[in-house]
């Protein structure tokens, strides 16, 4: 008995990686030509949640209604590709999605080295994950007003 009880005994559980995903920005001729005069940077975030299953505790789900794991972030010059290679999940956490599996809403803005305020309007990625694992998605920005 004692060793069929060390066997089922987990040990903590690390954190899992996942593949992850390129984000190709391609901009306006005034876009890029604002940001590069203002040595502006351009920076891509990916906001990951799952959608609750049902079952899951409260405690994990959000003021939105989703089970929220981070997100990841890279600041890259105009004009640049932004490579997220792995993505680190709390395995703990995965437990609680539903069919749908891991989300990520991919947000682009300015840098805001030569303004308080963002300066580009961008379009966005808003989908599953497994979707774009080891693709580029291009995404392209202009001036806001523009």
């Amino acid at each position: 008995p004692a060793f069929a009880q060390q066997q089922s005994a987990k040990p903590a559980t690390p954190a899992a990686t996942v593949p992850g995903f390129t984000v190709t920005i391609t901009c306006s001729q005034k876009a890029m030509a604002t940001l590069v005069s203002g040595k502006e940077t351009v920076i891509v975030v990916g906001y990951l949640y799952g959608f609750p299953k049902q079952g899951t505790p409260k405690k994990y789900v959000d003021h939105v209604g989703q089970v929220d794991m981070g997100e990841v972030k890279k600041e890259v010059a105009p004009g640049a590709t932004a490579t997220f290679d792995r993505i680190k999940l709390d395995p703990a956490m995965v437990k609680w999605f539903d069919s749908q599996g891991l989300q990520v809403l991919v947000n682009v803005y300015s840098g805001r080295k030569s303004s308080p305020n963002n300066l580009l309007d961008c379009g966005i990625y808003e989908g599953a994950l497994k979707a774009i694992q080891g693709q580029s998605i291009p995404i392209s920005c202009k001036l806001i007003g523009e």
